[in-house]
C-alpha cells in the first residue's frame, strides 16, 4: 500500500490539517526561515523517506517569489529523499496570467513555472481556477485545474432579477458555467488593456441591467480597476446593486475600499488567499481531486 504524507507550509497549515484529517493521513508542517541574505530554508520535521507519496500544500501569495522557491526546495528535497509521487497543491498559482507572449521578448511565465516544477519531479500540480485553463499544461506532469463555480452558485442561491456579468470576454466561460447552475441571464463587457501601461478601458455592450442586481464574476481581483470601471458603466445603465465575486482576491493598494467607494455592494472571495471576504471554502474540492489521485 502506498503511504502518503500531507505537508504544508506554516501559513497553509489550516488547509493541510483539513485535507489530512479528511483523508486520514498524517500532516506535517514544514520548518521555514530566511537566512540573513534573504535566501530560503525549508526542512521536513519528520522522515519523509519512509513515505511513497507526498501532498505538498503552499499558499503562494503574498511573497510569491519566496514561496515558490520554498515549494521548489521542498519538492526537490522530497524527491532526493526517495519520495516517488509528489502532488503540489497551489490553490492560487502565481505567474499564471502571463500565459502567452503578449510582446516580443517576453517570457511565457506560466510555462516557466510549470517547467521548473516538472523538472524537479512534480507528479502533478493542482490549482484552483487558473487564469486560462487551456494554457495550464506541460508534458510529463499532470496539471489539474479545479473549478469552483458550483460553490459560487450555491453561495448565490435562487435569486430573482439578477444578471451575471463577466468583466471581459475572456472570463465569459466562468459566468456561463455559474449560469448553468442557476438559470440566470449573463453577459459581458468588452475590455481593452494597454499592453505597455496596463491601463484598462471598457466599452459597454447592449446590457439590460436596469433595476437589477449584477454579480460580476472573475478569477482574480488585483487592483480592482476592472471592477471599478465596470461598476461605473453598470450604474449608468441603471443597475441597483453590483456585487463582485472572484476566486483569488489580491486586493492591492486598498482595492476593496476603492471598490466600495465606487459603489460595489459586496465582495466575495474564496480561501485560496485568505481575506475578510473569503466566504467560499475550496478545501473539499481539493480533497476530492487528491482522493482520485490516491486510488
Amino acid at each position: 500500500m502506498v503511504r502518503y504524507l500531507v505537508a504544508s507550509f506554516p501559513w497553509s497549515s489550516d488547509v493541510g490539517d483539513d485535507i489530512a484529517r479528511t483523508l486520514g493521513l498524517t500532516h506535517a508542517t514544514l520548518e521555514t526561515k530566511q537566512f540573513p541574505d534573504g535566501e530560503s530554508y525549508v526542512r521536513y520535521p519528520i522522515d519523509v523517506s519512509t513515505y511513497d507519496g507526498l501532498i505538498l500544500i503552499q499558499r503562494a501569495y503574498p511573497d510569491q517569489n519566496t514561496r515558490l522557491i520554498q515549494v521548489m526546495l521542498a519538492t526537490h528535497a522530497a524527491r532526493d529523499l526517495g519520495v516517488k509521487h509528489i502532488h503540489i497543491v497551489l490553490p492560487y498559482l502565481p505567474y499564471s496570467r502571463q500565459d502567452r507572449r503578449f510582446r516580443d521578448g517576453e517570457p511565457i511565465s506560466l510555462q516557466t513555472m510549470l517547467s521548473l516544477f516538472s523538472s524537479i519531479g512534480a507528479s502533478s500540480i493542482i490549482t484552483v481556477d487558473v487564469h486560462k485553463p487551456e494554457a495550464f499544461r506541460i508534458a510529463n506532469t499532470q496539471c489539474i485545474n479545479i473549478e469552483p463555480f458550483e460553490l459560487y452558485a450555491s453561495r448565490l442561491g435562487k435569486m430573482n432579477n439578477v444578471v451575471l456579468l463577466s468583466p471581459d470576454v475572456g472570463s465569459l466561460w466562468r459566468v456561463r458555467k455559474v449560469s448553468e447552475y442557476l438559470g440566470a441571464s449573463f453577459s459581458y463587457l468588452e475590455k481593452f488593456r494597454d499592453r505597455v501601461t496596463g491601463e484598462v478601458t471598457m466599452k459597454p455592450k447592449e446590457l439590460d441591467v436596469a433595476g437589477k442586481e449584477v454579480f460580476i464574476i472573475d478569477d482574480i481581483i488585483a487592483t480592482g480597476g476592472t471592477i471599478i470601471e465596470a461598476t461605473k458603466i453598470l450604474r449608468s445603465l441603471g443597475a441597483v446593486k453590483i456585487h463582485a465575486i472572484a476566486t483569488h482576491c489580491l486586493l492591492l493598494n486598498m482595492a476593496d475600499s476603492r471598490m466600495f467607494e465606487a459603489g460595489v455592494s459586496s465582495i466575495t472571495c474564496s480561501n485560496t488567499i485568505p481575506t475578510r471576504y473569503s466566504e467560499i471554502n475550496v478545501n473539499n474540492l481539493i480533497v476530492n481531486v487528491i482522493r482520485g489521485l490516491l486510488k
